[in-house]
């Protein structure tokens, strides 16, 4: 009987060779960049999820590189790490030198190569192979430039055959497998009303469902609420707030309204933590900061539910409700539903020129850059 299950344990350990090939055993660590724990200069951008498949960070200096972005890694077993980085040129598609978008990655004090100078669309870039030792190391993003690095995600691997995957779809297959995350998303909660979108309309929408006793979910894809009119964009607040069919909604709106002078303002005059906190104080409101919103469910013209992942790491939650309203400002889940979302020529909202001129006390110098286009004052025709 030994003898058998010796025998016996033998073939498994043969059929488990066979079903697992060396490259199986061997350490790949997926690490997404926005789940850095220091962003430094480096900026989370969200707008081009659904066109490439992630949050992704964007170093922008205006000119001058931005500060590192740095976070822990943790290195289970010393060997030699092919370092992979998912990014690209975004000046290619015009076949322009130069490079903008060029950064840094290193680990643990050792360069891992430059990024960002190759290729027009995303794609991973295969940086140096580094020798690294067990235990938990610093990465770091250095940006070089100034101009619109960007880096989605690292990939740290002794498997030297391993090629990445590379799809453009939200929060794909291999990218949750990657990070651990389980196929299904979970369940965010229940909920009465569920509002996507942050700036005015929403927040105004959030306030006034809650102050009448619905449970609300506010689903806001950037760090802080407000949309145009927050820090980020800087739209001041100079519309009629007391006009139409419902003056008590314009009531509400000046309750977190900003005061800005001009347009954009500062950055203070925006009062983003004002806004924050005036939506945590509503007890029926569930406030979920950097949650995009990508996916809905619906069945003869009503939605059921929608699918959201948190950008800073990529953790899916599904929200269900009888009652959804669509503020995002660009119909986005009116569209994913399958509801009528034809432009029309007339009817749009007022232009907001977020441009302004101010005269310096002395001249200043701008750097030449190859890639960008000359422009003469002739470009800029003022209005007749």
């Amino acid at each position: 009987m030994k003898m058998i299950s010796t025998i016996n344990r033998l073939a498994l350990m043969g059929i488990v060779s066979v079903l697992l090939p060396l490259s199986a055993v061997a350490e790949t660590l997926f690490v997404e960049a926005e789940s850095l724990e220091q962003h430094g200069g480096w900026k989370l951008d969200t707008q081009f999820i659904d066109t490439m498949g992630s949050p992704y960070l964007l170093a922008h200096g205006l000119g001058e590189p931005v500060k590192n972005a740095t976070g822990e890694v943790e290195i289970k077993k010393a060997g030699e790490y092919r370092v992979l980085v998912r990014t690209k040129d975004w000046v290619a598609y015009w076949n322009t030198p130069g490079a903008p978008g060029k950064f840094e990655v290193s680990i643990a004090g050792k360069k891992a190569g430059v990024f960002g100078d190759k290729g027009k669309d995303w794609h991973w870039q295969e940086g140096q192979t580094l020798s690294l030792a067990a235990g938990k190391h610093t990465l770091e993003l250095k940006d070089l430039t100034g101009f619109n690095g960007r880096c989605d995600a690292i990939i740290l691997t002794t498997d030297q055959s391993y090629k990445a995957p590379n799809s453009n779809e939200p929060l794909a297959v291999w990218r949750k497998r990657l990070l651990g995350h389980p196929d299904k998303p979970e369940d965010a909660g229940k909920f009465d009303f569920v509002i996507v979108g942050g700036g005015y309309g929403g927040m105004g929408a959030a306030i006034s469902a809650a102050r009448m006793g619905l449970k609300v979910a506010l689903i806001q894809n950037r760090p802080v609420l407000g949309g145009n009119g927050s820090s980020e964009v800087r739209v001041w607040a100079m519309g009629g707030t007391r006009r139409g069919l419902y003056p008590h909604l314009g009531g509400i709106v000046e309750e977190f309204m900003d005061k800005a002078k001009l347009s954009p303002g500062t950055y203070e005059e925006f009062g983003d933590a004002k806004k924050e906190a005036i939506i945590r104080r509503e007890e029926n409101i569930s406030l979920f900061l950097n949650t995009h919103a990508y996916k809905v469910e619906a069945k003869v013209n009503r939605i059921q539910s929608i699918t959201a992942l948190d950008t800073r790491n990529g953790r899916e939650l599904v929200f269900k409700a009888p009652l959804f309203a669509d503020c995002t400002g660009h119909g986005t889940i009116g569209y994913l539903a399958g509801a009528d979302h034809t432009i029309q020529e007339k009817g749009h909202l007022g232009m907001s020129n977020m441009w302004r001129w101010e005269e310096a006390d002395s001249n200043r110098e701008f750097p030449k850059t190859d890639w960008a286009l000359d422009l003469v004052m002739d470009d800029f025709p003022y209005p007749v």
